[in-house]
């Protein structure tokens, strides 16, 4: 009788313990699942994506869905009469699938069809505000680049030729003195001007080494860039075009390789002036990586009043740094995070934050055995709760979301989100 009461005194407290047990990690349970704050979103349509954010970052979404997640966007932007200018590397596709996703006036910009001129239809004056822009965005720039270009510009004019990144890039720099020589010979220009115009190109050569530079390294990226002396004026196409249109368009602008940091320097710089001057637009950069991104960035990101969209495949590949890409979330207001690699599911996972998870270990001292009274258990007993900080998103969770599955972090909205993408 005594052995029995003995075997039924130990399970009573093993089961007092287990049920101890259950109780606290369900707990623990609840209040880690409360301080992730994760929410469950469900299905999403896709172009709805970027709806209602006005900068936004997109990491890893599949093709079609990026598409119609844009032309979401595109839309939203037209509505309220702004045009968008989406800038890509191999953006024929990608044109192709906006228009398709219903993208109001899709223009594609590429080898195929080489209409930018961002110099277009500008004044002297024009070009050199232009390209006091655009120098800012170039690290070694000269102070007195954007002058002396726009004196350029004005020797161009005198001899009936447009303002033109590939003109500008054939210039004879080192022989512009016998240029206007010639020109106050011809009568285009009085000796007045003639000195305004030699005073203005009289700078040091190192200035002149980096004009030239310039503007042969934009020629040699951008197979897109028109040519003035095949083409109208009035057929060349620039981003102020499409931010002052009275019919809101999608510009798509094939850069085809993130390198292009002249290229893209100009195309950056036009954005600024379109923000300064209050034209509406959205921008969306749709890059495998950006050389100098870090630069071209802040003209991005200080264009206030435009929209904007990053998207990239991979963000280690766009984003070099966690501290960059935190300078990117701080800007934003909303980001969309589908399945990432390896190295960048690391980097993404950061965005989402860390809480404070709390870890329940418990331990029982002394045991049980034979004794004179049967089996015997010691009623020592203790549950520890533990603190420590951990990603909201684990890195292993971006590797293994789903095609379409997505986290999604929103200004103004507490905690994260999570869905899935829907055609």
């Amino acid at each position: 009788m005594a052995s029995i009461l003995g075997v039924g005194t130990g399970l009573t407290v093993w089961a007092r313990d287990l049920v101890a047990r259950g109780s606290a990690l369900r707990k623990a349970r609840r209040q880690n699942d409360a301080a992730r704050g994760i929410v469950g979103y469900g299905e999403v349509p896709s172009e709805s994506l970027l709806v209602g954010s006005s900068r936004s970052i997109v990491l890893g979404a599949p093709d079609e869905t990026r598409a119609l997640a844009l032309s979401g966007l595109a839309r939203e932007s037209a509505a309220s009469g702004a045009s968008t200018v989406v800038i890509a590397e191999g953006a024929r596709v990608l044109a192709g699938d906006l228009a398709s996703a219903g993208c109001p006036g899709v223009r594609l910009l590429d080898s195929s069809r080489p209409l930018y001129e961002p110099l277009a239809r500008r004044s002297a004056d024009g070009v050199a505000e232009l390209l006091d822009e655009t120098f800012k965005l170039v690290p070694g720039a000269p102070q007195e680049a954007g002058a002396y270009v726009g004196a350029l510009v004005r020797v161009l004019g005198h001899r009936g030729l447009p303002a033109s990144v590939r003109l500008l890039a054939e210039c004879p720099h080192n022989r512009m003195h016998e240029v206007i020589a010639r020109l106050e010979l011809s009568g285009a220009v009085d000796a007045t001007e003639a000195a305004d115009l030699r005073a203005c190109l009289d700078v040091p050569a190192a200035c002149r080494s980096f004009v030239e530079g310039f503007f042969r390294e934009a020629v040699a990226e951008g197979a897109l860039l028109a040519d003035p002396l095949s083409m109208s004026v009035p057929s060349m196409v620039c981003v102020s075009d499409a931010a002052l249109s009275s019919v809101p368009e999608t510009l798509v602008l094939d850069v085809t390789s993130g390198q292009a940091r002249a290229l893209l320097a100009l195309v950056f710089a036009e954005t600024q002036l379109c923000a300064r001057r209050r034209a509406p637009l959205t921008v969306v950069v749709c890059a495998g990586s950006v050389d100098g991104w870090d630069m071209l960035a802040q003209a991005l990101r200080s264009a206030a009043g435009t929209s904007w969209a990053v998207v990239t495949s991979e963000a280690l590949e766009f984003f070099s740094s966690e501290d960059e890409l935190r300078r990117w979330v701080a800007s934003s207001s909303r980001v969309l995070c589908f399945a990432q690699g390896h190295a960048s599911s690391d980097l993404a996972s950061s965005v989402f934050g860390e809480y404070d998870k709390v870890d329940v270990s418990y331990t029982r001292s002394g045991g049980g055995g034979f004794g004179t009274f049967g089996v015997n258990y010691t009623d020592g007993r203790s549950t520890t709760r533990s603190i420590k900080r951990e990603r909201v998103v684990k890195p292993e969770e971006l590797r293994a979301l789903g095609r379409d599955e997505f986290f999604v972090l929103e200004a103004g909205q507490p905690g994260v989100g999570r869905g899935i993408a829907v055609r």
